[in-house]
Formats: structure tokens, C-alpha cells, sequence
């Protein structure tokens, strides 16, 4: 898993030093205010660098409890769907919405074109399943049964795998 921290630093000085300190996400809040010296609601803290996979949905003003939720919903999407996060942040506004789309994804991972993911569709198809492997090579046709798929629905090709997108 990627790894997950942020620098916060406090915007009022205490004494004479302006104080900052990185935290492992999810930040535990007794200990942010104990470190820092200021309480996690107060606003009084800036982000001011991070080493975060979705670090284009936080800013210097987000909040602990924003940053927990985003820590969150990342750590709920499939080790798949964390390794491919860039490819698929660029289908899903935000980390959000592919969140909530998560469990309608299906991932094809050793497919490296349509046809393969053709092939495993019917695979997993028991009246297919049954034919013989002779029946099923001769008979079918992948290549126009991967079209229809792609003309009919919604792919996202990358380096690991296929995913099948909710329309």
C-alpha cells in the first residue's frame, strides 16, 4: 500500500516557533493536539506538504477529520483499484465518487484486451462452460463478442488489468 502522511504545521507561534509535525494517516486527534499544541477543529494548522496517492483532493486547509474520511475511503477500494487510482481518477471526478462506485467494478486482471476479457465473461458463464473446448474455439466468434462489449459498455484498459466501468 502506498504510503499515506502529511506535514501540518500551526499557523499561531507558540512562544517564539511556529511548530510542524508529520502525521501517519489516519491522524489520531489526541495525538495531533498533543504534538502540535492546538485542538483539531480550531483551524489553526495549514498542510503544507503531503505524500498522499489522492493529493490533488487535499489542500493547506483541509481538515483532520476531512483527511481521515479521504484516508478512509481509499483504504475501502481494492488493492487494484488503489494501484490504478491515477487511471481511474481520471474516469471518476473524485476519490468520492469512485468510492461509491466501488463495488460495481469489476476488474479483469490478467486481461490485456477485449477479447481476453471476452473470453472470461463466457468463462464464467455456465450454459458456455459446458460446451467443449473444440465447440467453444470453433463455434464462437471473441472477437465480434468483444466489440459488442466495448460498443455496449464502458472499459478502462491499464497496465494491470481491465476494468469494467458502471455506466
Amino acid at each position: 500500500m502506498q504510503e499515506t502522511r502529511v506535514l501540518v504545521e500551526t499557523r499561531r507561534t507558540t512562544g517564539e516557533k511556529t511548530i510542524s509535525y508529520w502525521f501517519d494517516l489516519p491522524i489520531d486527534v489526541a495525538e495531533f493536539e498533543e504534538k502540535l499544541g492546538i485542538g483539531a477543529e480550531s483551524g489553526d494548522y495549514r498542510i503544507i506538504e503531503k505524500v498522499l496517492p489522492f493529493s490533488d483532493e487535499v489542500h493547506e486547509h483541509t481538515s483532520v477529520y476531512q483527511l481521515n474520511e479521504l484516508d478512509f475511503m481509499y483504504r475501502q477500494l481494492s488493492s487494484d483499484m488503489q494501484e490504478e487510482y491515477t487511471m481511474l481518477h481520471t474516469v471518476y471526478e473524485n476519490l468520492e465518487a469512485l468510492y461509491i462506485c466501488r463495488n460495481v467494478i469489476t476488474v479483469y486482471h490478467d486481461c490485456k484486451s477485449m477479447i481476453d476479457v471476452a473470453r472470461q465473461k463466457l468463462m464464467n458463464d455456465p450454459i458456455f462452460k459446458h460446451l467443449f473446448e473444440d465447440c467453444q474455439e470453433y463455434y464462437f466468434d471473441f472477437e465480434t463478442y468483444a466489440s459488442h462489449l466495448q460498443e455496449h459498455g464502458k472499459f478502462l484498459v491499464t497496465e494491470h488489468g481491465i476494468f469494467e466501468l458502471p455506466k
